[in-house]
């Protein structure tokens, strides 16, 4: 609710994490540290100054020019909770971009709701697109009984990104190798 608050005043927080959310006497949540907090007109920010908490921030914090918005907070609103849930700190966002290690809460020994595991591990992806988009989304995935896991589709190498001389030169290769295999089979090559 606090989230939403913030965000409903067009703002981004940028550093949630367990040191900088109160809880009080009177069971109410209060979020502190605005420093990082930045305006969003557009619902996406750019150039914004890096502010990184290891473990809190999500992979679009880790530079300038990320596709930040409310789900960069919801990320960390997830990885707070899975903290306050687990007792560990999530992987961070930079390392499960290589390799996804992130257990599910269930997957640590904790007996927690599969419907709220779901909810917070949907918050938790990594690419910013898959992600819970917003404070009041993350809300209904945890308040629903029948929230589902997102299914994430494992995306291939981008072979457009990979040097020209590489793509002509491995097919090449491929093939050569292909030849002097039949060349050898057939005998028409021999080393005696």
């Amino acid at each position: 609710e606090s989230l939403k608050a913030v965000h409903a005043e067009g703002l981004l927080h940028r550093d949630i994490a367990p040191d900088n959310i109160y809880l009080l006497n009177d069971g109410s949540v209060k979020i502190f540290d605005f420093g990082s907090a930045r305006t969003v007109t557009t619902g996406r920010t750019r150039s914004l100054t890096v502010e990184i908490k290891a473990g809190y921030s999500p992979v679009e914090q880790y530079t300038r020019n990320g596709n930040q918005g409310p789900w960069t907070d919801v990320y960390a609103a997830a990885a707070t909770f899975y903290r306050m849930i687990t007792g560990r700190v999530p992987q961070g966002s930079m390392e499960r971009k290589e390799k996804d290690r992130l257990l599910p809460p269930s997957k640590t020994g904790v007996k927690v709701p599969k419907s709220i595991e779901n909810a917070i591990m949907n918050a938790l992806c990594v690419r910013p697109e898959e992600r819970t988009q917003s404070a009041e989304e993350f809300l209904e995935q945890l308040e629903n009984a029948d929230t589902k896991r997102k299914r994430i589709k494992n995306r291939k190498a981008d072979i457009g990104s990979l040097p020209l001389a590489v793509k002509i030169l491995v097919p090449l290769a491929v093939a050569a190798l292909i030849g002097f295999g039949i060349l050898l089979a057939t005998g028409t090559i021999s080393f005696e």
